[in-house]
C-alpha cells in the first residue's frame, strides 16, 4: 500500500520507470514511429501514383474509344462507298445486259421477218409449179 511521505522505493521505481521509458522511447517508440512515418509517406506516394496512374488509363481509354470511333466511322465510310459503288456496277451490268438482248432481239427479229420475206418470194416463185401439180392430180394426167 502507498504510504504518506513515500518511501525511497518510490523514487527508485520512478527513475526506474524513466530509465525504461527512456530506453524504450530509444529502442521501440522512435524506430517504429519512424517506421509508421516511412509507411505512410510510401502509402501517400503509391497512393498519388495510383490516382495518376488511373487518370492516365482513363486518358488513354478515351483516347483509344475515340480512335475505335473514329476507325469504325471510316471503316463504315469506306463500306458504302464499296457498296454504292457495287450498286452502280450492277446497275450499268443490267442495263448494258438490256441492251444487248435488245439489239439481239432486234437483229433477231430482222432475220427471221428477211427469212420470211425470202420464203414468200420462194413459194410465189413456186405458185406455178405448184398449181400445175395440183391440176394433173385432179385431173388424174400432166399437163404439159
Amino acid at each position: 500500500m502507498l504510504a504518506f511521505p513515500p518511501d525511497w522505493t518510490f523514487f527508485c521505481q520512478i527513475v526506474l520507470f524513466l530509465v525504461l521509458w527512456a530506453v524504450l522511447r530509444r529502442v521501440l517508440f522512435e524506430p517504429n514511429l519512424v517506421l509508421l512515418a516511412n509507411r505512410e509517406h510510401n502509402s501517400a506516394g503509391a497512393l498519388q501514383e495510383a490516382t495518376q496512374i488511373k487518370a492516365d488509363a482513363e486518358v488513354k481509354g478515351q483516347e483509344y474509344r475515340t480512335q475505335l470511333a473514329e476507325a469504325r466511322s471510316g471503316a463504315m465510310q469506306e463500306v458504302d462507298a464499296v457498296y454504292r459503288e457495287a450498286q452502280e456496277q450492277s446497275r450499268e451490268l443490267i442495263e448494258q445486259a438490256r441492251e444487248e438482248s435488245s439489239q439481239t432481239l432486234a437483229q433477231l427479229r430482222q432475220s427471221l421477218e428477211r427469212e420470211i420475206a425470202e420464203a414468200r418470194h420462194d413459194l410465189e416463185q413456186r405458185i406455178p409449179d405448184f398449181s400445175n401439180e395440183i391440176a394433173a392430180r385432179l385431173l388424174g394426167r400432166s399437163l404439159t
